[in-house]
């Protein structure tokens, strides 16, 4: 899906788009030409303090280095694009098997599994420079099962049970 308040994109979408493809197809140098080095995330602070007003780029690189060690098969798509002036919405989709490295701190399952996100992205020039979302990926927060119910199931009340009373 894609969704433009103006009748002609930027161009934000666009390069977007090829940097979803490169780092799909494991180009993550990509990173440090599609994001500028002022690149901010509101996100930082919550993540790792530290790094405040410090380039983060390799963090972005390390995410994606990372995900491909833990899911050999990874998949990466882009579901929804929404553009507004510089500002762009991405929900996107990664999807692998579990059959690698562990992904930050959880260990290698053998099982399929789904991460997925939504970042707000400033543009300017052609770069990202800004960024909000997250931190829903990092250290296996996000990390789901495709098959089965996952562990939050058994702490659920069923609706059968909910609407009985």
């Amino acid at each position: 899906m894609l969704i433009r308040t103006a009748a002609a994109h930027s161009g934000n979408l666009t390069r977007l788009g090829e940097y979803s493809a490169r780092m799909a197809a494991g180009d993550y140098d990509a990173v440090y030409e599609y994001f500028a080095p002022e690149f901010a995330s509101h996100a930082t602070a919550r993540i790792n303090p530290a790094a405040i007003g410090t380039d983060i780029r390799p963090q972005e690189y390390k995410f994606w280095q990372t995900a491909k060690a833990a899911f050999p098969d990874m998949e990466f798509r882009v579901e929804v694009l929404i553009e507004a002036d510089d500002l762009v919405v991405s929900h996107w989709t990664l999807e692998g098997t579990h059959t690698g490295r562990a992904y930050y701190d959880v260990p290698p399952s053998g099982r399929r599994v789904t991460i997925n996100g939504t970042a707000i992205l400033r543009m300017r020039d052609g770069k990202v420079i800004e960024h909000w979302g997250g931190p829903h990926c990092m250290h296996g927060i996000g990390l789901s099962r495709v098959e089965g119910a996952g562990p939050h199931a058994a702490a659920a009340p069923s609706v059968a049970a909910r609407d009985a009373s």
